[in-house]
């Protein structure tokens, strides 16, 4: 569900992976392997976290993005009914260039503490 969301914010982010490589978008995200090393979810003490890596487009406000980004998880951790995760953190790993594409390496990490 965190992935179908995340690729719905294509106009604003792309996901990566952990060292801020782009992952294609493909026609079956569920079951292209690729898209889980974007999200991670693992619980500890029955607290659980989830860490998503993006890739931000150019001129987006990083701080809006990462709003819509928690919103969308909480929304679909209660959907499923289960509790709020205890952290949500958001890995820019990079600014996608406006218009040749280049991708600036960032190492950002935003975090929502629940």
């Amino acid at each position: 569900m965190i992935i179908e969301d995340m690729l719905g914010m294509n106009s604003f982010i792309m996901l990566s992976n952990k060292k801020g490589k782009p992952i294609k978008e493909k026609p079956t995200p569920i079951i292209d392997p690729d898209y889980y090393d974007a999200v991670e979810v693992s619980e500890k003490k029955d607290q659980v976290k989830v860490k998503i890596y993006i890739v931000v487009k150019s001129g987006k406000n990083i701080s809006e993005i990462a709003d819509m980004i928690f919103e969308a998880v909480e929304k679909d951790f209660e959907m499923l009914r289960l509790s709020k995760p205890a952290d949500i953190t958001v890995k820019v790993r990079g600014i996608a260039g406006q218009m040749n594409g280049v991708i600036a390496k960032r190492n950002i990490d935003i975090v929502r503490n629940n």
